[in-house]
């Protein structure tokens, strides 16, 4: 994809802006109501807060969006899925170790 530096953009909040920066991650775009850019994350920002004049980019960013989008969706089902995996864990630990006390207990008695 080509820079997007120097491409117009508008928000619903803050209207129309210029992307003055870009890195792999971040856009700062510069709006005419305010002093310093706002940073953006990219292409995240392309699925609800920026839209492109060019409509060819735009689309091509929404796509990025898309892709990124399901990346995180996927990392974040994977971080929940290790988490439930070591819960599971530590609780088939707490039960075991509570049958060997009980065991102990019983042989005691």
């Amino acid at each position: 994809m080509k820079s997007l530096v120097n491409e117009t953009v508008s928000h619903n909040k803050f209207g129309e802006g210029t992307i003055v920066e870009e890195t792999a991650l971040k856009i700062w775009v510069q709006f005419s109501g305010t002093q310093e850019p706002k940073i953006f994350a990219f292409p995240i920002a392309f699925e609800k807060f920026l839209v492109l004049q060019d409509a060819g980019l735009q689309e091509e960013c929404r796509k990025l969006a898309e892709q990124k989008r399901k990346e995180l969706d996927q990392k974040e089902a994977e971080r929940v899925a290790g988490i439930r995996r070591i819960v599971a864990e530590k609780r088939r630990e707490r039960m075991e170790a509570a049958k060997q006390k009980k065991k102990k207990t019983a042989k005691k008695g």
